[in-house]
């Protein structure tokens, strides 16, 4: 090879080089960009209710793309699912297989990022509010983000010819949050199986054999005097309950939060992140007693300001505890505020608690109700499948009317598909089952105010509904009037005035309504807001 060929070689070998790393600098922006916009999203939009109808202020685009959230959710899972399974097969394989995962993997963070978006549009249209609901979401932020995370480690790991571990942990973290986030998502969507709620109870109390016993054999329980409680059993355990196990419980329905147990003497011991929870015999020493006092502010305060806090009465009866506990580790012998020699203002103390057996009480009319909505629900169920299904055997039913979730009694119509096919007669055919629909969305459809006017006031139910692009003014919102549990309207791109929204001012639980492109102004909804102080307006770009 001659010396200008060698030459014209090299150049080629660095340009390709400069290339690459110009378009990895690229990706990797991009990537981070990408990040920062899904993350940012709920900050952003807890700022700015009106953020959605700013950025998108065709408020029937928005709402299509909110609708598109359930489709593209599936395309990252699959994608993630995929690309996971690959590199676990290439992990055990001891690089005999090499998955190329590249572009799976952009195409992951892409969709997944799209997921996001779509479903915080979806949320704030539709007004799904509730700690659930923002637990869904951020696992499904956090999953995008680790997700774009280890993409670029991997881009990035190749191109330096270095295969350390980060790529696999951000992988293996991607994947949980993913779990996470849906598994809360199809939980609010399809319904939960029943809890046994009595699971930490179980835990914490011993069982004990009531002496009264009547000829059936049922049990009789005496309320006992506060002298004659245990300590730990019946007097720390149902404080315990009450105000720390809901997030340091180990039930299906608790979280450990800050790593720390508190169903247990052995969880208390433990301690958590932070601190030792419990040091027997030193009140000062003990955490669990230390985060009590500090102001509610205080990032460690508990409980946390939102939750129900600690009484005087609760935290010196935890206190005194604490305090008379011998300085060892295994747990001592219950005994009662009588045996221990309790002082009067610790017995005064405790006579303020709800005893074990006025909760165990409690807890047993609560599942016995429980029991009974079930089967309620389940009674009614059974008893409207014959409506139901009499109504899909009509072609426009078929897949426009659903339950709400899958253990739900209620209903939800959605008209996206019919539009203008669904006229007066249509609707109409919705009465055998008006009162268990809670959800209708027959926005752009040719259904004529007067049958709104006579349909709706039987959906007493109601809770949500559009009625965005139709042909109807003021009139209709006589009959939306009469819907007592109505939360949320679409009027957008209606003929809707400041006079007819005066109409709602007797709907005491309408908290959203959205005016896009209609005749009614700001200043009428301020009229109306004076009525219903918890109301907000949607107005858009007009």
């Amino acid at each position: 090879m001659s010396e200008e060929e060698q030459f014209n070689y090299e150049l080629e070998d660095d340009l390709d080089e400069k290339g690459g790393a110009a378009g990895l600098v690229f990706l990797t922006l991009l990537i981070f960009a990408l990040i920062g916009i899904t993350v940012a999203m709920p900050f952003v939009g807890e700022e700015d209710p009106e953020l959605i109808s700013k950025v998108i202020p065709a408020e029937k685009f928005a709402q299509i793309i909110g609708d598109f959230h359930p489709l593209i959710l599936h395309l990252p899972i699959g994608i993630a699912f995929l690309v996971f399974s690959s590199e676990v097969f290439g992990w055990l394989s001891f690089g005999r297989f090499k998955p190329k995962t590249d572009l799976a993997l952009f195409l992951g963070v892409i969709t997944a990022v799209f997921a996001c978006i779509t479903g915080y549009v979806s949320m704030d249209l539709n007004g799904y509010q509730g700690e659930a609901w923002e637990n869904h979401m951020w696992g499904g932020v956090i999953f995008a983000g680790v997700l774009g995370l280890a993409y670029l480690a991997k881009l990035w790991g190749a191109r330096n010819d270095t295969h350390g571990p980060v790529y696999g942990i951000l992988l293996i973290a991607s994947m949980g949050a993913l779990s996470y986030g849906a598994h809360i998502g199809g939980e609010k969507v399809h319904g939960t199986d029943p809890v046994n709620d009595l699971l930490v109870e179980l835990k914490l109390l011993p069982e004990e054999e009531s002496e009264d016993e009547d000829q059936d054999g049922d049990q009789g329980k005496v309320i006992k005097a506060p002298e004659d409680r245990l300590a730990y059993a019946d007097v720390v355990v149902p404080i315990l309950e009450s105000k720390c196990l809901a997030c340091h419980g180990e039930g299906k329905d608790q979280k450990k939060k800050g790593g720390l147990l508190m169903d247990s003497w052995e969880g208390l011991l433990e301690g958590g992140e932070e601190a030792a929870a419990l040091v027997p015999g030193d009140v000062k020493e003990s955490f669990m007693i230390e985060v009590l006092h500090l102001p509610e502010d205080d990032d460690y305060h508990m409980p946390p300001p939102k939750k129900d806090q600690m009484e005087a009465h609760e935290i010196e009866l935890l206190e005194w505890w604490v305090g008379i506990l011998p300085d060892e580790d295994k747990q001592p012998e219950d005994k009662t505020l009588k045996e221990l020699n309790a002082p009067q203002n610790i017995i005064d103390a405790a006579a303020k608690l709800v005893t074990p057996e006025e909760l165990a009480a409690a807890k047993a009319a609560e599942e016995a109700a429980k029991k009974q909505a079930e089967d309620e629900a389940t009674a009614k169920r059974e008893a409207i499948e014959g409506a139901l299904n009499d109504l899909k055997q009509d072609e426009m039913f078929q897949t426009s009317l659903m339950y709400v979730s899958q253990d739900s009694t209620n209903l939800e119509f959605t008209a996206v598909s019919l539009r203008q096919s669904l006229n007066d007669e249509g609707f109409k055919k919705l009465a055998p089952i008006a009162d268990l629909l809670t959800t209708v969305k027959i926005g752009s459809t040719s259904i004529s105010e007067g049958a709104l006017l006579s349909e709706l006031p039987k959906m007493k139910n109601l809770i949500r509904l559009d009625l965005s692009d139709m042909e109807i003014g003021s009139g209709s919102l006589e009959a939306v009037a009469q819907l007592p549990n109505l939360e949320w309207l679409n009027l957008h791109n209606t003929q809707v005035t400041d006079e007819g929204l005066l109409k709602l001012k007797n709907l005491p639980k309408l908290k959203k309504v959205y005016l896009w492109n209609s005749k009614a102004t700001p200043e009428g909804g301020e009229a109306l807001k004076k009525e219903i102080p918890e109301l907000e307006f949607f107005f858009g770009s007009n």
